[in-house]
This record gives structure tokens, sequence and C-alpha cells, in this order.
């Protein structure tokens, strides 16, 4: 097939959701030359919105009927980007249907440039590559940070003491220990370490920032009972692995078999031993089985709009999705599609509202575990309708069963937390914007990106706790710590605060112990509530915990 008809159909499939890049390329026996088709489909994505706007501006498709809209993308994109032009014989019909415009198509191609606002490669704000630190995560299960810190001293690395204020990329050569997570090494963009030995050997493993968030903060103790709801390709559950030192057990369950077997790989090649892998949907389990009665934690990453990901090539293929209907509905109506692109919004409002409903069925059944104590639930979307309004209807059903950790248990020193204006009244719970604000104060969020963003994947971050008896069910209060946003923890305060520091753990233990004898003198309800409130206001912040291998088997896009 010729090379340029077979990128067509893969454009075509994508835009139908029916497969991802990589599979439909790298992974697509049919192509040849994998990588140039990889290549192509990457960066035709990347310009869709400069070359869509050249499609339409000059008519193409209506000039030329025997063109198709994907295989006239790919043509402009190699005619107006690429210095070698067409790639094919200038006998072919399709490449004369082109080349017969070429003069009128360039001269759009400036045009729309200027119009949308694009750069000189015709990439417009947002869709330009956007230079994010490479996250690497140390394999506890195999070596220490410090040991890896050591090893690439010794391969003339420099290693900064601290990270740099304001928040930035490393500059070349040199890297340094992320603050929020010990176990995390921050590298300059694009640092390739995929042939590194301690890449290649399980230690160093791939992962955003925001990706291992919600491991760590779901922290399940060494004999803990988890289950991954949504776990391929498996990156948080090999980081629930390491965290748990591969005691317990972990159950990661995923429809998908292809990417379940990606998991199997790359835990295995993390050395992970206490994972086992179910090709089934995690709502389809039984919890009355034996063996889920013994699950204590469960993280939940469920499917979402994925509008936080930047460079990632499964939003290339959302983004592009949606453009295709916006385009096809402009070339198909006399109107200008005004109508049609209200129905278009309307559907986007509709495919949230069933993602949150989702979402909220994947939680709920979560929650319906006999002895599980602790959820978590995240997304890499930044929409409300799958974050912050997702836990509003959660607590309106579950609460007072269910609660909120309070921030002290929720990476306390993070300083983004949940939007306030965007979480709803709960009977009895949430009815004030000081409720608001306690309920935000409980949630974490990443702002994809930068300067202005965090430097990472977007991502929000929930985490449930059953309540006990003797358990308040009530809000936290907002966490209080002088020059919170932005502050920056030393070194002995993340050592003080990581499980590899027992004595910090024996002292708060000693001074929660004082404490209660000094109440002791007071009235019983006094020294109950002392108790509680000192049980979250001194909780042992997140341990080392990660996340999945999204970015190790997609994030070379």
């Amino acid at each position: 097939m010729n090379f340029y008809k077979q990128a067509a159909a893969i454009l075509d499939r994508l835009g139908k959701k029916e497969g991802s890049i990589k599979g439909l390329t790298l992974g697509n026996a049919e192509v040849t030359d994998k990588k140039r088709m990889y290549a192509l489909i990457c960066e035709t994505l990347k310009h869709n919105a400069t070359l869509s706007l050249v499609l339409q501006e000059s008519k193409l498709l209506s000039l030329e009927k025997k063109l198709n809209r994907s295989l006239a993308l790919l043509l402009l994109h190699d005619l107006l980007l690429q210095n070698r032009g067409i790639q094919a014989s200038d006998a072919w019909p399709m490449k004369q249907a082109v080349m017969k415009h070429k003069t009128r198509l360039k001269a759009e191609f400036v045009k729309a440039k200027i119009k949308i606002g694009a750069t000189k490669d015709g990439l417009v704000e947002g869709e330009e590559e956007i230079l994010m630190p490479r996250y690497v995560r140390v394999n506890l299960l195999k070596m220490t940070p410090k040991q890896v810190i050591d090893t690439f001293i010794a391969d003339n690395w420099t290693f900064l003491p601290a990270a740099p204020s304001p928040p930035a990329p490393p500059a070349p050569n040199t890297f340094y220990r992320d603050e929020h997570l010990d176990f995390m090494l921050v590298f300059p963009p694009k640092s390739d370490l995929h042939l590194h030995p301690l890449y290649v050997s399980g230690v160093l493993i791939l992962q955003d920032k925001a990706s291992c968030f919600p491991a760590a903060i779901l922290a399940p103790p060494k004999d803990a009972y988890v289950i991954d709801g949504c776990a391929a390709p498996g990156n948080k559950t090999s980081q629930l692995a390491m965290s748990m030192g591969n005691g317990g057990k972990i159950i990661a369950c995923d429809l998908d078999l292809r990417r379940l077997n990606i998991l199997k790989r790359l835990t295995t090649k993390a050395g992970c031993t206490n994972i086992t892998a179910l090709n089934t949907s995690f709502l389809t389990l039984d919890t009355s089985e034996p063996d889920y009665t013994k699950v204590t934690h469960i993280l939940l990453d469920p499917s979402c709009s994925g509008s936080g990901i930047i460079n990632r090539l499964d939003h290339l293929v959302d983004a592009y999705a949606e453009e295709q209907e916006q385009a096809i509905i402009l070339e198909t109506t006399t109107t200008g599609g005004a109508a049609e692109r209200a129905a278009a919004e309307e559907k986007k409002k509709e495919r949230l509202k069933s993602l949150g409903e989702f979402q909220i069925e994947c939680v709920a059944k979560a929650m319906t575990f006999p002895n599980v104590r602790k959820i978590s639930y995240s997304t890499c979307s930044i929409y409300a309708e799958e974050n912050e309004h997702v836990v509003t209807e959660l607590l309106r059903r579950y609460w007072p069963k269910w609660k909120l950790s309070p921030r002290a248990k929720v990476l306390p020193t993070w300083h983004r937390r949940g939007y306030a204006l965007d979480v709803g009244d709960v009977p009895g719970l949430v009815s004030t914007d000081e409720d608001r604000a306690k309920v935000a104060d409980c949630l974490v969020r990443a702002v994809p990106g930068g300067p202005d963003g965090d430097l990472m994947n977007g991502f929000f971050v929930a985490c449930f706790e059953r309540v006990g008896e003797k358990d308040n069910s009530g809000l936290a209060p907002l966490w209080k710590e002088s020059n919170i946003e932005g502050r920056k923890r030393t070194r002995e305060e993340m050592a003080a605060i990581g499980d590899d520091d027992s004595r910090a753990a024996t002292a708060i233990k000693k001074k929660k112990n004082k404490n209660k004898k000094k109440k002791k003198k007071k009235t019983t309800g006094v020294v109950a509530n002392h108790q509680t409130e000192t049980g979250e206001i001194e909780a042992k912040v997140v341990e080392h915990e990660e996340e999945e291998e999204d970015d190790e088997v997609e994030e070379d896009s």
C-alpha cells in the first residue's frame, strides 16, 4: 500500500479512537517503515490546527474531490513543513492534486500562522512543545536514591543540592532530588535515559511527577491488601509494590489485554513480586469473595478526558478527533456551522458528564468492599466535572460513612489544592464558603506545563477514608503553616517525614503519648476531641510512592 494512503488510514482510525498512535504505527505489522510513519503521524497531529485552517481556507477538498481530509493533511504537512516535500512519485495523482495548488497553499499557510498566532514552525500556543523536566522515579526495590545519585555523579553529571527557586527545569547535565517525592530525581528536558544501564535494569522508571501522587497519597502499609482498579500499563502498580516493599498483595485489573501484558512486563522488570494481574473490569469484581474481603486499600485512576496531559500522544489524538468533527461540520454546512458547533459543544459537555458518572461508579464500587479503609481517586483532567464535582457527589451519597482524608495526610506541603468554587453543597457537611475551602484544602491539583503551571502534567487527587466508630466525620480545619504557598521543604524535613527516619516517627509518637497523658486530667470528651485532631494534624506525611508506567510506554512523543 502507498505510504501516504496507509498513513491516512491510520489517521482515520485515530479520529474514530480505534487505537493508539504507537499501536497503529510501531505496533502494526503491516507498516514497514515504522519510524517514519510514527514521526509523520505525530507531527501532523501536532500541526493539525494550522494545517486544518490551510485546508479550510484554500478549499482544497472542494477543488480536488479525489482527496480525503486525512490524506490531504498528511500531504500538506510534508509540502509545507518538510524540506524534502512530498516523498512520492510525481506521477501519483494525489501528489499532482496537491502540487497544482502549491503557490496558493503556501500563501494560505503564511496567513494561517498569522491568524492563529502560530510560531514559524506552524505551531499555535499550547500546541508547541512545552519543555518540562524529565522526572525519574528511583525504584527502591532495587537501589536507594543515594546510590543512583552517586552513579550519575560518577558519569560526570552535576548534582544540585536543592531545586531552583522559582521552580524551573535543571540546566543541561545537572539534576536534583525532588522536594516533595524523595524517591524522584529531576533531569533536564529531553534527557534520553532509555539506554542507561539503570533504566534497562529496572532501577529507573520514567514517570511524570504528578503521576506519582495517587500512590504516594494512598500510602498502603507493607502488609496491605491492595487493588489497582484501572492498572495498565503499570507505573502506579509498580509504585505501590515499591512502597509496600513487595509485601502484602496487589491485584491489578484492566480490561485491555495488550496493556495488561505491558503491565506484566514492566512490573517484572521492576522486580515486583506481589502483583496478580487480572484481565477484567474492576466493576465486575465480586466483593463477597474471600480474596476481596481482605482488601484494605484501593487505587483508582479511571478513564478521563486527559485534558491535563502535555506532550502525550493520547492528548494529540483527542484534540485531532475534536478538530475532525468540527472541520466536517464546517465543510458540510452552508450556514457556517453555528448550530452544529453549539451541538458539538453540547456533545463535549455530555461526554464530561458521562465520564464523571463512570468515575463516580468506580469509586462507589470501591466503597462496597467490606474491609477497605482508604481509596485514592485521581484523574489527569483539568475539568471540575471530573474532579471537584465527582468528589462533591460522592460526599453527598456516602458521607458520613466516608470522609476526605485531611491535608495533613495528602501531600501537605504541596501548594496547589482543589478549587473551592467548584465544590458543591453537601447536606449536613458543606454549606458555607469556609466549608468549601476546607474540602478544597483536602484535594490536590497540579496545573499542566509552565511557567505558570507546575512543570508537570495536569492532575487531580482525592483520598477517601472509611469513618470508624471513634473517628470524627467532620471536615478537618484548614491547614495552617506560614508561607505554605511555594514553600520548599528542607532535606531534614523530608527525612523526618519519610519512612526511612524511624527516629522522627518515634519522636512524634512520644509527643502524642505525652499530650494524651496531660489531657487525661480533663473531661473525656475533650480528650477524645484532642486525640482526633492530633491524629489528623500530626499524621505522617506521604510515604515513597510512585505511579503509572504511562510515561515509559507513551511518553516519547
